[in-house]
């Protein structure tokens, strides 16, 4: 036993130490409480710190610096970078993590990589007309201090669930909007911001080539160790609401879809749902992809998630270690208003697939009778000329099944794109429209491709392949078209869903041609999961939204 125990410990001591010692740590930031006049407090961050520290935990995460509310300043979030940098070690993972308002101002020195405005977070006491440094931190601040503090061996995922500027890209119905966007002061008030001078790192670098460094001197792009998720793009906005949980809370779109992608279990259910192709590991380009996919559905297609990492780090995995799937999705039946008295009163309040609300504050969905029309809580109207109980429900029915499909999205190999306008936008009555299957990566073997619409009012409708279409084979082109055609009534929101597996589909096929051309959506849910389980990995699953209106 004695000399098993010296080769074990001579074993170790001969690893490298990246591969010994390596850990995954944490900072969490979350801002919900302004204290200030000028910015409106916010719900979810302390949600989603909560949220956050569980997850760390998950990881094996035995470092977690959470930072909340009032105890968030320029010097705090400094000084926690400081010392983490003195305690993590050569192959580290640092999750940084931040959830509150964005803003923007007008930039001191304004240049040609970064623009006339400045992106800051603004922390709590924040006034815009009598500044303090310590109640705001500019973007390349948060550079400058991880290039000083940490060491260049630790890889740093930087996770900013805000947003800086960004505007809504389809008009939104006031009926139903349920969401609250992350932005401290509306796009135009930022020509209006000049922030104060602010001071330069003022702690000790951990290494002499950062001595030097100036706040404002580094860029995102100079740090060699950075992997860097943002809420959305820069012409959108970031956007907190309750989510399709029971009993869930508000949360920030972002941090939901980060713990679902690394707390549900993926298809061969020992690995996290982000773990796209099932190797039992969660990549840098896997993870993007899955976020970019969450949050676009999550939020009706008003948000985007971006992806930011080093040259040659797209495949590299994410963090010290993986942790073991913890969640379960469980879809509760949606909470509906309905202004006006139905057709089928005792149909309405005994419906299994759908629930009356209690207040138009909790509802997802909303029926008007004298309009016809079904909105969504995105503020969206969904279906038209809805007049029906049993109409009702079919549309209920193909919601439950897209938001059920929902998690499954893996757009990794293959993603529907919709043209010319893209999928955040609305298209009129007689606008010509293309939807095209994409290859998202190169090379790779044919895979067999099975696509169907399930319309605004539930109907199924097979696309591909059709007869003419022989195996359905999607070869090694980058893409290829599916539909051009043009907007016809009825109007809402069709949702096109197309599954790329290695074997045909047959099941799948032979209930959308037992489905084609009725309200049958049910049941297609449990096809799709057991086709994506038997593809181990190698299939891909996306879903594209057309918003469609008169």
């Amino acid at each position: 036993m004695r000399w098993r125990l010296l080769i074990a410990a001579l074993v170790l001591a001969l690893l490298p130490e990246s591969a010994a010692q390596a850990e995954t740590r944490a900072i969490l930031i979350g801002v919900s409480r302004y204290q200030s006049a000028a910015i409106p407090d916010l719900m979810g961050p302390a949600n989603d710190l909560s949220a956050m520290e569980s997850l760390a935990r998950s990881m094996q995460a035995s470092d977690v610096v959470s930072l909340r509310d009032g105890a968030v300043s320029r010097s705090s979030v400094e000084t926690a970078l400081h010392d983490m940098g003195m305690r993590a070690q050569p192959g580290d993972w640092l999750l940084f993590y931040f959830s509150g308002h964005g803003a923007q101002a007008l930039a001191q020195n304004p240049s040609e990589t970064d623009g006339e405005f400045d992106q800051f977070v603004p922390l709590p006491g924040f006034d815009p007309g009598a500044q303090d440094p310590e109640t705001f931190i500019i973007d390349k601040d948060f550079y400058a201090w991880m290039k000083r503090y940490l060491p260049p061996e630790v890889a740093i995922l930087m996770v900013v669930d805000s947003c800086h500027s960004g505007t809504m890209h389809r008009a939104i119905d006031p009926r139903s909007y349920a969401f609250t966007p992350r932005i401290a002061f509306r796009p135009g008030d930022a020509r209006a911001i000049t922030l104060t001078a602010r001071p330069g790192p003022s702690l000790g670098a951990l290494r002499g080539d950062a001595g030097e460094a100036q706040a404002g001197a580094i860029r995102r792009d100079d740090l060699p160790n950075l992997v860097y998720i943002g809420a959305s793009r820069d012409d959108q906005l970031a956007l907190e609401t309750e989510l399709p949980q029971e009993g869930a809370p508000q949360r920030g779109v972002l941090t939901y879809a980060l713990e679902q992608a690394f707390s549900l279990p993926g298809a061969n259910e020992a690995s996290p749902i982000a773990d796209l192709d099932g190797d039992g590991q969660v990549s840098v380009v896997e993870a993007g992809s899955y976020l970019n996919s969450q949050v676009r559905m999550l939020t009706a297609q008003r948000q985007e998630s971006t992806l930011f990492y080093p040259q040659g780090w797209a495949e590299r995995p994410l963090f010290s270690a993986l942790p073991a799937p913890r969640l379960a999705f469980d879809l509760p039946a949606p909470n509906v208003i309905i202004a006006g008295q139905p057709d089928d009163p005792a149909m309405a309040s005994s419906a299994t697939t759908w629930k009356l609300a209690k207040s138009s504050n909790d509802a997802d969905f909303l029926w008007v009778l004298s309009t016809r029309e079904v909105l969504r809580r995105s503020g969206d109207v969904v279906a038209t000329g809805i007049g029906s109980t049993l109409a009702f429900a079919g549309v209920m029915d193909k919601w439950q099944t897209v938001m059920s499909l929902r998690p499954l999205v893996s757009e990794l190999a293959m993603r529907l794109t919709v043209n010319p306008l893209g999928s955040d936008e609305l298209y009129a009555e007689g606008t010509p429209i293309s939807m095209l299957m994409e290859r998202t990566r190169r090379g790779g073997a044919a895979l067999h491709a099975t696509v169907f619409n399930l319309a605004s009012d539930g109907t199924v409708q097979l696309i591909y392949p059709l007869d003419a279409d022989g195996a359905g084979m999607l070869d090694s082109a980058m893409r290829q078209s599916l539909i051009d055609t043009q907007v016809v009534p009825p109007f809402g929101v069709d949702h096109v869903i197309a599954l790329a597996t290695p074997e045909p589909p047959e099941a799948l096929r032979a209930a959308l041609r037992n489905a084609d051309g009725q309200r049958a959506s049910a049941g297609l849910e449990g096809i799709i999961r057991a086709e994506l389980k038997r593809a181990r990995g190698k299939g891909s699953l996306s879903i594209a939204e057309l918003y469609t209106a008169p």
